[in-house]
C-alpha cells in the first residue's frame, strides 16, 4: 500500500480511538451486539456450507486485526490460537492483539504487502478492511496479497460494507462488481448481512425481534458476506 493512503488510513483510526470509538461499539449497546450476532451467523453459515473441514487444523489470517479480538473469535469458532496469524498497522493495537493471543503470528505490516509466504494460509479473513482504502489500487494491491498467501483450494472469508455512508467521507462501498473483479477466477458466495446501523441502534434497545424483522428485507441490509474460493489450480 503507497505511504500516503497508509498513514491516512493509521491517522483515521488514532482519530477514532482518540474519539472514543471503542466504546461506541461496544457489545454492552444493544444495537452493536444485534449487528455482531448477525455478522457472526452470516460467516458462520458461509464457513458451514462452504469448508468442509472444521477449524481446528486450519491456517488462518486475519488481515486487519485491530486489539485482536477477531482472533478471539476464531478461537471461539474452533480455531488452535497457534494456527492463527494477524496484521495490522496500528502497533499500540498489536500490543493488545499479543495479550489476548500471544500463541499467535501477529505483525505489524500493511495488507499490501503481507509478511508471509505464498499459499500459506487455508482461510484470509478481512473485515472492513477494504471499504477503509480509499484508492482503488490500494485495493487491489491488498487483494493481491490475500489471494497469493491463500492456498490453492484455500479461502478468503470477507466482511465489508456495500452500503456507502454519505456522511463518512473516509469509508467506500464495496459493490458486488467490484468485489468480483478483485478476485478474479474465484468462486464468490455472497449474501447480504446486517440490519443497517443506524436503525439497529435505535430499535435494538426496545425490540431485538423488530431488528430481526427488518433484517429480511434485502434493501435494509447494508454489509456483504462472501465466501470467496481460490482456484485448486
Amino acid at each position: 500500500m503507497a505511504e500516503p493512503e497508509l498513514e491516512r488510513v493509521r491517522a483515521v483510526y488514532r482519530a477514532r480511538d482518540a474519539a472514543g470509538a471503542r466504546g461506541r461499539y461496544s457489545l454492552l449497546r444493544p444495537g452493536e451486539l444485534f449487528m455482531a450476532q448477525q455478522r457472526e451467523r452470516s460467516l458462520l453459515t458461509l464457513l458451514r456450507e462452504h469448508v468442509a473441514a472444521g477449524l481446528s487444523e486450519l491456517e488462518i489470517l486475519e488481515v486487519g486485526c485491530g486489539r485482536g479480538l477477531p482472533l478471539v473469535d476464531w478461537l471461539r469458532w474452533g480455531a488452535r490460537p497457534e494456527n492463527l496469524a494477524g496484521i495490522d498497522l496500528i502497533e499500540s493495537s498489536l500490543r493488545h492483539a499479543r495479550e489476548l493471543v500471544p500463541q499467535a503470528r501477529i505483525a505489524a505490516a500493511s495488507g499490501g504487502r503481507l509478511p508471509f509466504a505464498d499459499a500459506r494460509f487455508d482461510l484470509v479473513m478481512q473485515l472492513t478492511v477494504f471499504s477503509s482504502i480509499l484508492e482503488p489500487e490500494m485495493r487491489r494491491a491488498v487483494a493481491r496479497e490475500m489471494l497469493r498467501v491463500t492456498r490453492p483450494g484455500g479461502a478468503v472469508l470477507w466482511y465489508d460494507v456495500r452500503v456507502a455512508n454519505p456522511a463518512n467521507p473516509d469509508l467506500v462501498a464495496m459493490p458486488r462488481r467490484e468485489i468480483r473483479a478483485l478476485f478474479p477466477g474465484c468462486a464468490v458466495h455472497l449474501r447480504g448481512s446486517t440490519l443497517a446501523p443506524p436503525l439497529a441502534r435505535r430499535l435494538a434497545p426496545w425490540s431485538f425481534l423488530a431488528c430481526a424483522l427488518l433484517s429480511t428485507l434485502p434493501m435494509l441490509r447494508t454489509h456483504w458476506a462472501a465466501l470467496i474460493r481460490k482456484p485448486r489450480a
